[in-house]
């Protein structure tokens, strides 16, 4: 295994796995979706599924694809990672992804969206039930991805690779003047990968199988000599992120009752003293409290300069798994959207709920048109047009419902 430079999934699989030999799943998967832009389908949608063996220990692997629109995780896309997360836990074996994705692929929109939640969901499902899961960044990972990556066990970013929520981009569209996204040195200093690691959200990890090979065993075999349940792990990880409590003022964000508990909409963008605050109030939830209902009307995440440094991507995933925790608990996760689900902030939260409801009027807002338009470089007069009747890239729940996302209901008091 020397290292060399890695351009395609296949190589990195072939170079990881004992004797180059894995096996690939659902290889021909195309989106269905792009045709209606004009851009050609790849029959894999930009992610390789493969079962391998690593130095005897067999693997569950998902290589993303970068070259193909970004990384961008497609509905078929996301499908494939869910699946694979079956298999590791149907085989009780360890589930390994190499991340490198834009995050959720704007031209699908819903369809995109809900995939790629329900990946996350799983993800959080299979490590309370005691899977390994590891996550390496390979090139660039932002958005919904990031939350995916960051929610695994262990997380390690190769030299060149780039890590946020909200890319430059992004932050250049909502924050003018903040970050010029034109400028590598200023959003490595941000996003990359030294930064990541000096600040301990990731560990560091050579771009060659046995750097690779080496992270990953020791991982694991340190996980095997000393394992910690996933309750555990969320709680520890919860006393490091509750460090941006001390001083701050938080509105309450969560109510109990005997059995019933409500986490109430965010008066706010979501950032990591809101996420912080919600998160130990769940946490701290009475065994007794067996239904959370997650009302949901939202600013979306604050995509900041400030949010990124706060590693908001870390934040999320750790709302994801204490939702996790708690359905893990027998706490049965209801979602009502009464209002705006909106971005990041409504992936982690009321979309990983077992059963998501929306009132009639609510919209959900994976990006506002002038930022897909940046983003994917799509007709922003185009977008604008299809924001309330197209059926994935419409804002209005319905659609949302139509591609079995949520259902529709005429009052809270149903979802009660």
């Amino acid at each position: 295994m020397d290292p060399h430079p890695f351009t395609t999934p296949r190589e990195r699989l072939a170079a990881l796995a004992d004797d180059g030999r894995y096996t690939e799943h659902d290889a021909r998967a195309p989106s269905p979706h792009l045709a209606r832009y004009g851009i050609a389908a790849q029959g894999d949608d930009g992610v390789v599924a493969a079962s391998l063996r690593m130095h005897g220990r067999a693997v569950e692997v998902v290589a993303q694809d970068a070259r193909f629109l970004g990384g961008s995780v497609g509905e078929r896309h996301a499908q494939k990672i869910s699946a694979a997360i079956s298999r590791a836990r149907t085989s009780r074996c360890p589930l390994l992804v190499l991340a490198a994705s834009g995050g959720v692929r704007l031209h699908e929109g819903n369809a995109a969206e809900i995939a790629l939640a329900g990946a996350l969901r799983a993800l959080v499902d299979a490590r309370a039930a005691g899977i390994a899961t590891l996550a390496i960044g390979v090139g660039d990972v932002f958005g919904g991805m990031s939350i995916v990556a960051a929610a695994c066990d262990a997380l390690a970013l190769t030299p060149s690779a780039r890590f946020g929520l909200s890319g430059p981009q992004v932050i250049a569209l909502a924050r003018a003047g903040t970050l010029d996204a034109s400028d590598r040195s200023a959003t490595d200093a941000l996003f990359g990968a030294s930064a990541r690691i000096r600040d301990r959200y990731a560990d560091a990890v050579g771009d060659d199988a046995a750097a690779m090979c080496d992270w990953i065993g020791g991982w694991i075999g340190h996980r095997l000599a000393a394992p910690v349940a996933f309750d555990a792990a969320v709680r520890q990880a919860q006393l490091r992120y509750a460090a941006v409590l001390d001083g701050a003022h938080v509105a309450q964000t969560v109510t109990a009752g005997s059995d019933r508990a409500m986490l109430h909409a965010f008066v706010r963008e979501v950032d990591a003293v809101s996420l912080a605050a919600a998160d130990a109030a769940l946490l701290a939830l009475p065994p007794s409290v067996r239904t959370l209902l997650i009302v949901e009307d939202s600013r979306g995440h604050a995509a900041s300069v400030d949010a990124e440094r706060d590693g908001l991507s870390w934040r999320l995933a750790q709302h994801a798994c204490v939702l996790g925790v708690l359905r893990a608990r027998g706490v049965a996760i209801v979602g009502v959207v009464d209002g705006i689900g909106h971005s990041a902030a409504f992936f982690a939260n009321a979309l990983q709920a077992d059963r998501l409801y929306a009132l009639p009027g609510a919209r959900i807002v994976a990006m506002e048109p002038q930022a897909i338009a940046r983003v994917t470089g799509l007709d922003g007069t185009l977008l604008a047009r299809a924001i309330d009747d197209d059926p994935l890239l419409g804002h209005p729940a319905r659609h949302f419902a139509a591609l079995g996302g949520l259902a529709m209901i005429s009052a809270m008091d149903e979802a009660r």
